[in-house]
């Protein structure tokens, strides 16, 4: 069997492996039933509004697709179907390993966090051909509305993951994952009316259909498979076998409920090959993919109260993505400082993480803190969300609209290196862990010098 390496990965080919032959097509296969919902949810929001008779040739805004899917879905036979699959919980869901996995992502929250960023946005958005042009069509990537879009990204990903009963048929995880499923619908269902008046406008033939069942597989596998295999271990966290197959046990539900085909993610070397297989088929750096790259780093660097610079994203993307992907996006390459930082970041987490594995009560206490603590400043802060989103159809696709570079709009950082925080804990925790090291190098030279002249 081959080996093949993708940036900073090397992995063997096997017969779990997905051929081109395999992944291709599903470019073209998408949620129908998703997609027949949304338009059928569009015509009762025209009828409510007493629209009824005019020709849906926009996709109409201001109203909640998932509010109108519940209060309706027993007068339509689509709709019926639709929430009875999204409250139908299949065989292979055992809810102890769902809540284990759950625990796995603030256990590792530190970890999880950074990685998710800079490897799953920076590295996985931005050199998904089709993704980005789904992207570049939205108006969301833009830097004046983008971190409003990550920190949605983020509440869903908090409120899977906040508890079992959050998952769970009712639950406001579970709500929101389905309101996600019509958002995608809602978007695919805008892009091809578009396509059908001008065909240049999506290129279905090299993209396939926007928001397609590839793009689902890649999602799911980028929200569980990656933190295993691409991001924590280059930080020197080595999840279990076991926290592995809970963690892709949970994103396997969440991805049924996205209408995202399960069997690839059936057990975790299934889940690992989907994710390599995908990794190597899907990599591919575009004229665009620098528009959104370039739109995330103006986004995220400087930002208050953390003040991350440039620098330590540079770093900490390189050694997740590889110097080959980083160049190609158009990352500058970074000064030793930079790195020291991110070093002393990759020691901290690493240091948590077997202080945890060691005190059972460290591990329970940091997942309490973390819960609470990233859902209270993501979704209910005033610096958040600032309340829960309801994942509203607020970027529409339209001729005419696409997204471009543009700049923050936000003033330069104009603070020394004293006034970033996160920067100035990770280097005090780089030089403490060189002053370690060099004092354990000490004591040991100096005990072989003993031991030396003792045998001399």
């Amino acid at each position: 069997m081959a080996f093949h390496t993708v940036g900073n990965y090397t992995f063997q080919w096997t017969d779990l492996h997905l051929p081109r032959e395999k992944t291709d097509p599903l470019r073209h296969e998408y949620d129908t039933l998703g997609h027949d919902a949304v338009k059928k949810l569009q015509q009762i929001a025209r009828e409510m509004k007493g629209d009824a008779s005019v020709k849906p040739t926009l996709c109409p805004g201001g109203f909640d697709m998932y509010a109108v899917l519940r209060d309706h879905h027993a007068e339509d036979e689509t709709l019926g179907k639709l929430w009875r699959e999204v409250h139908t919980v299949p065989d292979w869901v055992d809810w102890e390993q769902i809540e284990r996995g759950q625990k796995f992502f603030y256990r590792y929250a530190g970890a999880n966090m950074v990685g998710f960023l800079l490897q799953a946005f920076f590295g996985e958005n931005s050199s998904a051909a089709g993704v980005i042009e789904v992207l570049m069509r939205t108006g969301g990537f833009s830097p004046r509305v983008l971190i409003r879009r990550l920190l949605e990204t983020f509440q869903h990903l908090l409120q899977v993951t906040s508890s079992l009963e959050s998952i769970q048929p009712g639950g406001q995880g579970h709500t929101t994952t389905i309101r996600v499923r019509l958002l995608h619908s809602a978007v695919r269902e805008r892009i091809l009316r578009l396509a059908e008046t001008r065909p240049d406008y999506f290129d279905t033939a090299t993209y396939g259909v926007p928001v397609n069942i590839l793009d689902s597989i890649h999602s799911i596998s980028t929200y569980s498979c990656n933190p295993m295999w691409l991001q924590l271990p280059q930080m020197g966290v080595f999840p279990t076998e076991q926290e592995k197959a809970d963690y892709i046990a949970l994103f396997r539900y969440v991805g049924y409920l996205l209408a995202t085909p399960d069997e690839y993610f059936a057990s975790v070397p299934q889940a690992k090959a989907t994710m390599e297989s995908l990794l190597l088929h899907e990599r591919s750096v575009t004229d665009n993919s620098l528009i959104i790259g370039h739109n995330l780093l103006e986004t995220v660097k400087d930002m208050a109260p953390f003040h991350i610079s440039v620098g330590f994203i540079e770093a900490g993307s390189r050694v997740l993505n590889g110097d080959a992907l980083c160049d190609s996006l158009g990352l500058g390459r970074p000064g030793m400082l930079a790195y020291a930082c991110w070093r002393g970041h990759c020691w901290f987490v690493r240091v948590l993480a077997l202080l945890q594995k060691w005190v059972p009560g460290v591990d329970e206490a940091c997942v309490q803190y973390f819960r609470r603590t990233l859902y209270d400043a993501i979704v209910n802060s005033r610096q958040g969300l600032g309340g829960v989103s309801k994942m509203d159809f607020k970027y529409v696709p339209a001729m005419g609209k696409m997204t471009n570079k543009e700049g923050s709009g936000r003033a330069l950082f104009a603070g020394s290196f004293l006034e970033r925080p996160v920067e100035m804990f990770y280097l005090a925790v780089f030089v403490l862990g060189c002053l370690f090291w060099l004092g354990i190098t000490s004591v040991g030279l100096t005990a072989l010098n003993m031991l030396g002249m003792y045998l001399g």
